[in-house]
């Protein structure tokens, strides 16, 4: 039987004109993460104007559950059965006036200056002057972060805090007795100080690599993680977040890009890059 030629006109603008109607893809998790989510989407979508993104909170994420289509997950919070894969690299690091001779310190040592434990800088080996406490970045998720690693979920002693790390290194730059804790960044006036996991290890810099590495000690990945069955749009961005241009919206963002081998390994757990295929490196 032929079909009619306007019937087949008529099913040709009904496939392309339906994608425009389609439900966005959901993308939910952690309220700390949404700013990252957003900045993905929108610069994926200048790469790609015919899919349709929508970053949800922790509030609305959880009364969509399952439907989510991506989930965002800070550090080592369970996935269920959702395919888990890093996505970039979240870091704390900390800063003192660059008056200031003191350039290492442990964990715990940090805790107990941001619980108001230690509050003069002689009782760690520098002058006889009271801790100035700052903490800045606040669309990274950096000072819950802080909290529940560094503080344990203790309440931090009262300190000053900054909309973003540029603020924050200002701040420092100006006052000798000040230190406080943000993203990476610099400034001629501060230093950056060198952490140690315990009383008895060795400082680690928190230089890119260190921090990439996770060998500095207050770092952790954020995840995305989707359903086994996700659709060809939703690997298609997951792809290109594991890509350069993704690991750069994510630099953009306030976190660290992924190792050439982290992100290969996300790529093969999706599906989407044989054993032994190499990635450009960042």
């Amino acid at each position: 039987m032929t079909i009619p030629k306007r019937v087949l006109t008529f099913f040709s603008l009904l496939f392309w004109v339906l994608p425009v109607f389609a439900q966005p893809s959901r993308i939910g998790g952690a309220d700390t993460l949404i700013y990252l989510g957003q900045r993905f989407v929108e610069r994926y979508q200048m790469k790609r104007p015919e899919l349709h993104f929508r970053v949800f909170g922790k509030e609305q994420s959880a009364a969509m559950a399952d439907n989510l289509d991506i989930l965002q997950i800070e550090g080592s919070a369970p996935a269920g059965n959702r395919l888990k894969f890093p996505i970039a690299v979240q870091s704390v690091v900390l800063y003192v006036n660059k008056s200031n001779h003191i350039k290492e310190l442990s964990v715990a040592q940090v805790r107990a200056i941001f619980l108001g434990r230690i509050t003069n800088w002689k009782d760690l080996g520098g002058p006889d002057r009271t801790i100035a406490l700052y903490a800045g970045e606040s669309t990274t998720g950096t000072l819950p972060f802080f909290e529940d690693t560094v503080l344990h979920g203790e309440e931090p002693y009262p300190f000053e805090g900054k909309s973003n790390t540029h603020a924050l290194l200002e701040v420092i730059a100006s006052n000798p007795a000040a230190i406080g804790y943000g993203t990476v960044d610099s400034n001629p006036g501060v230093r950056a100080i060198a952490i140690k996991a315990g009383l008895t290890s060795g400082a680690v810099e928190p230089t890119i690599q260190n921090i990439r590495s996770q060998q500095y000690p207050i770092t952790r990945h954020i995840y995305w993680a989707i359903n086994p069955n996700a659709s060809r749009a939703v690997k298609d961005l997951c792809a290109w977040v594991l890509a350069s241009d993704g690991q750069i919206v994510a630099e953009a963002a306030g976190f660290e890009p992924l190792l050439p081998e982290e992100r290969n390994a996300g790529l093969f757990r999706l599906g989407l890059k044989e054993p032994g295929q190499v990635s450009a490196s960042r």
